[in-house]
C-alpha cells in the first residue's frame, strides 16, 4: 500500500456519518460504531475505491482485461457480526453463448446466455416460489463459497416481473450494514427485490472487504453468479435490472455499469469514482452525488465519473434542476439515459456520509428509468 494510502484511512476512520435508518425502521438512525467480532454493529462511515490522490498501486486479481494501476484512499469502516446462515446455492459463470430459452407459458422468459444474462422479457424463474422476508444467503462462486443478503418484498408475486437492485456496500462494511442504511430498498416499498453482496478482504486495502474493479474478477463472477441466481429462482423483469452502493460500492456500480450495458437498466452512486478499462457497447443511466468537501474519496472522482457517462449517453454541459435538490438532470442525453448529478454537502464532518436525500432520489431514478 503506498505511503498515503494508510494516513487516508486514519482520516476516513476520525470521519462520522449520519446514516438513514433501516429499512424496516422509518425514522431510525445510526451513529458511527465498530463491533469487531460482536453479534451486532449500530452503525458505519463506509468508503472508497481508488482515487485519484497521486499515489499509485496495482490492483491485482484481474483477468481478461488488462493491467491498470489507480490511486488509492481509505475510508471509514466497520464490521458486522451478521448472521452467516441462510440459503445455500451453488452457480458457476460461463461463456456469452447465446441459447434461446422456449417456453409454452404465457410468460416471455427471452434469451438466456450461459453467463446467466437474460435479455428482454421476463426470467426463467417466473411461476416458481420464492419466500418473502430477509435471508443471508450463500453462493458458490468459481469454488469459493461467496455470502450476501437477499432480500423479497412481503407482496412479491412469482408471476410478475420484478425489478431487481444489487447493493454494494463501502470498504470494510458488509451488505446487511449497507441495507442498515442506503434507504434505497425503504423508499421502493415493496416494489422491488434487493441483494447485497458481501466483498472479500483486499490486501491493497489493509484487508477490509472491498471489491475488484476490473473485468474477469472474482467479484464480475460474482455478479454473474447472483444474476444467474435471480434469474433461476426468482421473476425478474429484464429491463429493471439496476446496481447502487456508496464510495467502494459505488465505484463496483460503475464497473457494472461499464461492463454489462446489456445488463443493467441504471446505476446510482454516492461518493464513488469512474470505471477503469473498456466498457461494453451500450448505455446506462446514471444517478451520482457527491460531497463537494469530500476528505475520503475526492469531489474530481465524482465528476469524473460523471462525465464518463455524459459522454456514453450522448448529454450536453447544460443542465436544469430536478427532485431530489440539489440534483441537476443534464440536457440533450440520448433516449432514455439520463444522467442526474447531485452537488451536496450533507456529508458530515469528513464530508463522505451518505446524504439524506440519496435513498428516495435513486429509487425515484430507477423507478422512472
Amino acid at each position: 500500500m503506498s505511503r498515503l494510502a494508510p494516513r487516508l484511512v486514519l482520516l476516513g476512520l476520525l470521519g462520522t456519518l449520519s446514516a438513514c435508518g433501516d429499512p424496516e425502521d422509518d425514522g431510525a438512525s445510526a451513529s458511527e460504531s465498530t463491533s469487531e467480532g460482536s453479534g451486532s454493529t449500530t452503525a458505519t462511515a463506509t468508503g472508497d475505491g481508488p482515487t485519484g490522490t497521486g499515489d499509485t498501486e496495482t490492483t491485482e486479481g484481474t483477468s481478461g482485461g488488462s493491467d491498470a494501476s489507480a490511486s488509492t484512499s481509505g475510508e471509514p469502516t466497520a464490521s458486522s457480526g451478521g448472521e452467516t446462515s441462510g440459503t445455500t446455492t451453488t452457480a458457476s459463470t460461463g461463456s456469452a453463448t447465446d441459447t434461446d430459452t422456449d417456453s409454452d407459458s404465457d410468460t416471455d422468459t427471452g434469451d438466456t446466455d450461459t453467463d446467466g444474462t437474460t435479455t428482454g422479457g421476463s426470467s426463467a424463474g417466473c411461476g416458481m416460489a420464492l419466500a418473502a422476508g430477509v435471508t443471508p444467503s450463500t453462493i458458490d462462486v468459481g469454488g469459493k463459497s461467496r455470502t450476501y443478503v437477499l432480500s423479497v418484498p412481503d407482496g412479491y408475486d412469482p408471476d410478475s416481473p420484478t425489478p431487481l437492485v444489487f447493493a454494494w456496500h463501502g470498504l470494510g462494511g458488509d451488505g446487511a450494514l449497507a441495507r442498515l442504511y442506503y434507504g434505497i430498498e425503504q423508499a421502493s416499498d415493496g416494489a422491488a427485490i434487493f441483494v447485497y453482496p458481501d466483498g472479500l478482504p483486499q490486501a491493497n486495502f489493509g484487508d477490509m472487504t472491498g471489491w475488484n474493479l476490473f473485468s474477469g474478477s472474482e467479484d464480475m463472477d460474482l455478479f454473474e453468479a447472483l444474476l444467474e441466481e435471480m434469474n433461476t429462482t426468482a421473476c425478474v423483469d429484464q429491463e429493471r435490472i439496476f446496481s447502487a452502493g456508496h464510495s467502494f460500492g459505488s465505484y463496483m456500480s460503475n464497473a457494472l455499469g461499464c461492463f454489462y450495458p446489456d445488463v443493467l437498466r441504471a446505476v446510482g452512486g454516492v461518493a464513488g469514482g469512474p470505471s477503469f478499462g473498456t466498457c461494453g457497447n451500450g448505455q446506462v443511466a446514471a444517478w451520482l452525488a457527491h460531497d463537494m468537501t469530500d476528505q475520503v474519496v475526492e469531489f474530481s472522482q465524482g465528476t469524473s465519473a460523471r462525465d464518463q457517462y455524459l459522454d456514453r449517453n450522448g448529454c450536453e454541459e447544460a443542465s436544469s434542476a430536478v427532485d431530489p435538490a440539489p440534483c441537476v438532470a443534464y440536457d440533450g442525453c440520448d433516449a432514455d439515459y439520463p444522467v442526474h448529478w447531485c452537488e451536496h454537502d450533507e456529508g458530515g464532518g469528513n464530508g463522505h456520509g451518505w446524504p439524506s436525500f440519496a435513498g428516495a432520489g435513486i429509487w425515484a431514478f430507477f423507478a422512472a428509468s
